[in-house]
């Protein structure tokens, strides 16, 4: 009996980890680091550390929303016409 409790937390402990992981990816994917196994990974081995690691990623889309908006402003600021 004690086996099986035993069995059973680590069963239970695997699935949350799992779902853990799988939740950081998606927020990984959103910050624009496509859907590379490192962030999954780093989530179901290391737990919460893991999770501060990803939640810790630059935010590439914003970065490049950033930079898109650096370079109309500079054509805007030359007196260059802005396409949209």
């Amino acid at each position: 009996m004690r086996y099986a409790v035993i069995i059973f937390l680590l069963c239970f402990i695997l699935l949350v980890q799992f779902i853990f992981a799988n939740f950081m990816r998606k927020v990984a994917v959103r910050k624009g680091y496509g859907d590379d196994a490192h962030a999954w990974a780093m989530c179901f081995w290391l737990g919460i550390a893991g999770g501060i690691y990803v939640m810790a990623l630059p935010d590439l889309i914003q970065q490049s929303q950033n930079q898109q908006m650096i370079e109309l402003l500079k054509d805007v600021a030359k007196g260059k016409e802005v396409q949209q």
